[in-house]
């Protein structure tokens, strides 16, 4: 088979698309959420500090920093000591003292701060746990949240990522 000029031009432009679109910087959220928030993010940034996994989604506004989303999970007491390997977490699950272990986060300039409702279902799975400056972590989370009044409640977000550690 032969391809006209004209059409391998317009396939080599589509494909050089979709490898850029598969680099490990920035991207976009999915769910239902997204048709209320803007979703995209410039990087991904994984942090593990005082017990708590953080990954936050961020982008860049003049010399500041947006957190479009950020996911954190309570691990402390899910850590042997030393531990730095994968992680499978409950966002979801209730801990001893009433409080959900995940929560879910935002903030963006020149926007009314969010809160989100509880999480019905969540999970956050990370390859590594961040432990190193400049280490790369990947993983994928989802939520769900309760039904209720809030203006996010049951809808969705999730994702894969691939994050950096400041």
């Amino acid at each position: 088979m032969q391809v006209r000029p004209s059409r391998a031009s317009w396939l080599g432009a589509l494909l050089t698309a979709l490898l850029c679109a598969c680099g490990d910087e920035g991207g976009r959220l999915e769910g239902s959420v997204t048709s209320l928030l803007d979703l995209r993010y410039d990087r991904a940034e994984a942090q593990l500090a005082e017990g708590e996994l953080a990954v936050s989604f961020v982008t860049q506004q003049g010399t500041g920093t947006n957190t479009v989303l950020k996911v954190s999970a309570r691990v402390q007491d899910m850590l042997p000591e030393g531990y730095t390997g994968s992680l499978d977490v409950n966002l979801a699950e209730v801990l001893a003292n009433g409080a959900q272990r995940g929560a879910i986060g935002r903030n963006v300039l020149d926007e009314p701060a969010r809160t989100f409702p509880e999480l019905r279902v969540g999970g956050l799975k990370v390859k590594a746990l961040p432990s190193q400056q400049g280490q790369r972590i990947s993983g994928e989370f989802h939520v769900t949240f309760v039904n209720g009044t809030h203006t996010y409640s049951g809808r969705t977000i999730f994702g894969s990522f691939e994050a950096t550690v400041p």
